[in-house]
């Protein structure tokens, strides 16, 4: 498997294999064996006066489903509504990669 991501010019990951590299943190890591990529679930979150999430209204598995339920909320009359891209993984080692 071969990766690149590159979030800004500070902060780039490469990952061939098992191995990843990355300019923050410890540079170079080997993936733990079975390792998975985090899920990305995308949240609809209601915005108060100081610009803080009091609580998700949904959570979904593909950005355009959020984006409707935003359009939904808002034809009803919600307003300051926002969609909030959340990884999920599955154990907690391989949160610690991607920290």
């Amino acid at each position: 498997m071969f990766e690149l991501e590159i979030q800004d010019l500070r902060s780039i990951r490469l990952r061939v294999g098992r191995w990843h590299f990355r300019t923050w943190r410890s540079r170079l890591m080997k993936l733990p064996k079975g390792y998975r990529h985090p899920e990305l679930v995308y949240a609809v979150e209601l915005l108060d006066e100081d610009d803080k999430s009091p609580g998700q209204l949904g959570t979904f598995f593909s950005e355009e489903t959020a984006q409707a339920c935003v359009a939904q909320l808002e034809a009803e009359g919600r307003a300051d509504l926002v969609v909030n891209m959340i990884p999920v993984h599955t154990r907690l080692e391989y949160w610690e990669f991607d920290r």
